[in-house]
């Protein structure tokens, strides 16, 4: 009697054997972490030089000690980075071995270290408190999150995806419209580039680890509905006029005219694709397209207030309005069933 064939090592149902003592390490390690990561910022500010205080204002001829970061604080986050990527390589089963363990692992880690330039960010921004505030909540969203992004599919995506790529975006559009309370646009600086690497390699990772899903299938089908399509189609329209006029008026830069026409082709042309075939890759230009506009909206809109530039600000409302009008729509779309194809359970077993 010929016996039955056993299944491959390979199979979804396999568990490691692993001693119990794994979790346990892991965990701990995981926890310290998180813990040395919040004295970085701490220690970095409080062992600065007073004279390397940073100019108040990016748009300002002014000669400034450059920032020097503290040198323990530095070694804190090395130190946090190595116990988190060990502690994950003890929780997640297989990560050396298996693509999706060792993109997760990877991840994780790039979230981390992301989080820990934010807060060393903190520091060449004191003398801008809103700027100093951001940073300190952006690190503080990635690095506390890792915990509970271990447990659940859903805060992994929020963190892991949807933050880094907001992120992207903020530095991108920052680089040429002025950033709330600022003067002029920022400046590109090495710290900057640093995290903007790490939030690519954390996208890349995520990626590997979700695949297709990396993109959920409620942002994907919903561009099959006619509404949503208008209105994301009205809001291109809607965009290019205001862009326009602005450039008439001479307060839109021809650079910026120029960038914006080509977010404006890439993002229609996205739109109609997705209508028909709604893929990941141009889902994801979609909606990626949608949300620089629309911050480019809401940033230009803010400009033009502190200006007094009444009639700037209300297109640039109405062309956010507009654009958020889909985000709408789309909480309120009837979307198709779900594919039948599972997808493995995040928690590590």
């Amino acid at each position: 009697m010929e016996a039955a064939p056993s299944r491959g090592p390979d199979a979804v149902t396999m568990v490691e054997a692993r001693p119990a003592w794994r979790g346990g390490v892991g965990w701990a390690l995981i926890f310290v972490a998180v813990v040395a990561a919040a004295v970085v910022p701490v220690l970095d500010i409080l062992q600065a030089p007073a004279s390397a205080a940073p100019a108040p204002d990016h748009g300002m001829e002014t000669e400034a000690t450059p920032i020097v970061h503290s040198s323990d604080a530095i070694l804190v986050a090395v130190e946090g980075l190595g116990a988190l990527t060990v502690g994950l390589g003890l929780v997640v089963p297989r990560p050396l071995t298996s693509e999706r363990g060792f993109a997760l692992v990877g991840g994780l880690s790039l979230l981390y270290a992301d989080g820990l330039i934010h807060w060393f960010a903190i520091l060449e921004h004191l003398a801008e408190p809103p700027s100093a505030a951001f940073f300190a909540i952006a690190g503080a969203a990635q690095v506390f999150a890792i915990p509970v992004a271990l447990r659940g599919r859903r805060v992994l995506w929020w963190v892991g995806v949807a933050l880094p790529v907001f992120f992207l975006e903020l530095f991108l559009v920052t680089r040429f419209v002025p950033a709330p309370f600022a003067l002029s646009p920022e400046p590109v600086e090495a710290l900057g580039l640093l995290s903007k690497a790490a939030e690519l390699g954390l996208l890349a990772a995520m990626a590997g680890y979700l695949g297709a899903d990396i993109l959920p299938s409620s942002l994907r089908h919903p561009l099959m509905s006619r509404p949503i399509a208008f209105v994301l189609l009205a809001g291109a329209v809607v965009t290019d006029g205001i862009v326009g006029a602005e450039t008439v008026w001479g307060l839109l830069p021809a650079t910026n005219f120029v960038l914006t026409l080509i977010v404006l082709i890439v993002f229609v042309l996205a739109v109609t694709a997705s209508h028909r075939r709604p893929s990941t890759g141009m889902a994801s230009l979609v909606w990626i397209g949608a949300s620089m506009l629309l911050l480019g909206h809401v940033l230009y809109a803010w400009y033009y207030e502190a200006r007094a530039f009444q009639t700037p600000t209300a297109l640039c409302a109405i062309g956010a309005g507009v654009l958020g009008a889909a985000g709408l729509a789309l909480l309120t779309a009837r979307l198709p069933p779900r594919p039948s194809r599972a997808v493995a359970d995040l928690r590590p077993t």
